[in-house]
């Protein structure tokens, strides 16, 4: 499948349904966030400067609803998947999505690495902090209305990702999504994207530095089931990737 990543601040409905007609199959909204403390983060980030959404959390379920209407209604034929990327710091801001209907996924961000997110315990800190991270995948894959995704970042300094996906193999996830960061280098870390296919039966989602279709081409030889793009969607057309 064919995945346009979450973005936060510029993946709305808006920004995203152009891409229902380049050859996608799951669209990310978001990411979003789903307690006060990240909330109040995500205004700090965007009075920083930066591209953030701050929609309270008491709204979030409406909103989604509002944003994936846009989606339809711009190509009612589209028949793919709706993901919504959140971050927080505990599982009970991850409840605020359980009775919508309307989406397909929900995106557990463990990748997020701004400043002031990581400060409030959120985003990739749960990377460092797994009672928690593993009380928001037993939380979120016991929804019943939709699929279960968690987005990792990889080689966070200090953290095994292979203990991560120990914990994730217990619970109904599908997805696992997988930025293939590799530090200091202009490349994906096409080799860990490999180690945690062999490691997982879930279905693996790889990103990082896709810009090209023979970037694509590698990610799916090195065992990823699925390829996600990000920043190069800002340029408005990926059909040269997604062919």
């Amino acid at each position: 499948m064919n995945v346009l990543g979450a973005m936060a601040g510029i993946c709305d409905g808006k920004f995203t349904k152009k891409f229902t007609n380049q050859n996608v199959d799951i669209i990310t909204l978001g990411g979003f966030s789903c307690d006060i403390p990240t909330y109040e983060a995500s205004c700090m980030i965007k009075d920083m400067g930066r591209d953030e959404f701050t929609i309270k959390p008491c709204n979030l379920s409406n909103y989604i609803t509002d944003n994936v209407k846009i989606i339809h209604d711009y190509n009612p034929d589209w028949n793919g998947k709706i993901c919504v990327n959140i971050r927080g710091s505990n599982s009970e801001g991850f409840k605020i999505l359980k009775n919508n209907t309307d989406i397909d996924i929900l995106e557990i961000n463990a990748h997020c690495r701004q400043k002031p997110i990581t400060d409030v315990g959120s985003g990739q800190n749960l990377q460092y902090n797994l009672d928690i991270l593993e009380d928001i995948i037993c939380e979120v894959s016991s929804h019943k209305n939709y699929d279960t995704s968690i987005k990792l970042r990889a080689n966070v300094r200090g953290v095994d990702i292979l203990d991560i996906i120990d914990i994730i193999n217990q619970y109904p996830v599908k997805y696992i999504h997988i930025d293939a960061m590799k530090p200091g280098i202009m490349c994906a870390d096409y080799e860990i994207i490999e180690k945690i296919s062999e490691n997982t039966d879930k279905h693996i989602i790889a990103n990082n530095s896709i810009t090209t279709y023979d970037d694509y081409l590698k990610m799916i030889n090195h065992k990823a089931h699925s390829v996600s793009v990000a920043r190069a969607a800002l340029k408005g057309d990926i059909t040269h990737i997604f062919k």
